[in-house]
């Protein structure tokens, strides 16, 4: 993981923690979530060129 992408998932993770607190959603959900994210990020990058 670059810099970059570790900067967004700083940002995403300030974003969700409110939300996912007040929801009650588990840790595991939240580490699924940020896989799956992982997974796009490449995808979009390779799309978007």
């Amino acid at each position: 993981m670059n810099n970059h992408q570790n900067a967004i998932f700083h940002q995403i993770t300030n974003f969700l923690k409110t939300p996912l607190a007040l929801l009650g959603v588990d840790l595991k959900i939240y580490n699924l979530i940020k896989s799956v994210i992982l997974l796009i990020i490449p995808i979009y990058a390779k799309v978007s060129k």
